[in-house]
C-alpha cells in the first residue's frame, strides 16, 4: 500500500515538473520570437528546475504562514505576505484580492437577497422624504 502511494506521488511530481518544463519552454519560445533570441535545451531545463524549486519553497512558506496564524487553509493574506518584497507583484496581488472580495461580496448579497448598504440607506431616505 505504501509503495502504491509512493508511486502515485512520484507520478504526480513528474507530471507537475513536466507541465512546468513545457510552460517554461513555451515562454522561452515566445520571448525568443519577440527578441530574436533562441534558448538551448539546457537553459530551458535549468529554468524549469529553478522554477520548480522556487514553487516548492513558496508552497512551504504559504503553509508556514497559515500554520502560524493557526489556520489550516491558505488565504489571500498569506499570498500577499509571500510576495511582499516584490512591490509590483504585491500591488497586482492586492488588486486581484480586492476584486475577488468585491465579487464574493456581491454573490453573497445575491444569495441572501440583501441589498448593498448604500441602497438600503437610499431607500430609507426616500421613504422619509415621501412622509
Amino acid at each position: 500500500m505504501a509503495a502504491e502511494d509512493d508511486a502515485t506521488e512520484l507520478n504526480r511530481s513528474q507530471a507537475l515538473k513536466a507541465a512546468i518544463h513545457f510552460t517554461v519552454g513555451r515562454t522561452c519560445e515566445e520571448i525568443g520570437a519577440e527578441l530574436g533570441l533562441s534558448f538551448t535545451k539546457q537553459v530551458i531545463a535549468t529554468l524549469s528546475e529553478i522554477t520548480s524549486r522556487q514553487l516548492q519553497t513558496y508552497a512551504l512558506d504559504l503553509e508556514a504562514f497559515a500554520k502560524h496564524a493557526r489556520r489550516s487553509t491558505i488565504s489571500c493574506d498569506d499570498v500577499k505576505l509571500l510576495v511582499r518584497r516584490n512591490s509590483q507583484l504585491a500591488d497586482h496581488m492586492k488588486e486581484m484580492a480586492d476584486n475577488l472580495e468585491e465579487a464574493g461580496g456581491k454573490k453573497e448579497r445575491k444569495k441572501r437577497g440583501k441589498k448593498p448598504k448604500a441602497s438600503v440607506a437610499a431607500e430609507s431616505s426616500k421613504e422619509h422624504e415621501a412622509e
